[in-house]
């Protein structure tokens, strides 16, 4: 996996319209397909906006889905998981079989926060 800023669709939209570019430009701004002035100032724009920077991060765990129950599991190790609920959007937390924390409706690029967390957590314990 290359280099990219993940941002929402809202984000994308704002940064064609404040650089009068097409949603293809910023495309190709964000996944580092282009180098020009312009690319770097969406990318620049974009991360001040709350855009996460990825750089080939993969997490380290093995995930389950479950498509009859609507579910995704992401275990990491033997005592925390990530489980997502694509029905009610939440996403939970589990250490030990305990809900640690719970949240609702994440971005991909939060979600990829989450994973990067839970994976440095559970090397923790």
């Amino acid at each position: 996996m290359k280099k990219q800023i993940l941002t929402d669709n809202e984000t994308k939209t704002f940064l064609a319209k404040a650089f009068k570019c097409t949603r293809q430009q910023v495309w190709r701004a964000l996944n580092f397909e282009r180098d020009s002035d312009l690319a770097k100032r969406i990318r620049i724009l974009a991360l001040k906006r709350g855009g996460k920077l990825t750089e080939g991060y993969v997490p380290q765990c093995e995930t389950t889905h479950n498509t009859a129950d609507r579910t995704m599991e992401q275990t990491f190790g033997p005592r925390v998981k990530i489980v997502a609920d694509f029905q009610s959007g939440e996403v939970s937390v589990m250490v030990d079989e305990i809900k640690k924390d719970s949240y609702s409706n994440l971005s991909i690029a939060e979600f990829m926060q989450l994973q990067n967390e839970v994976e440095q957590m559970a090397a923790a314990l």
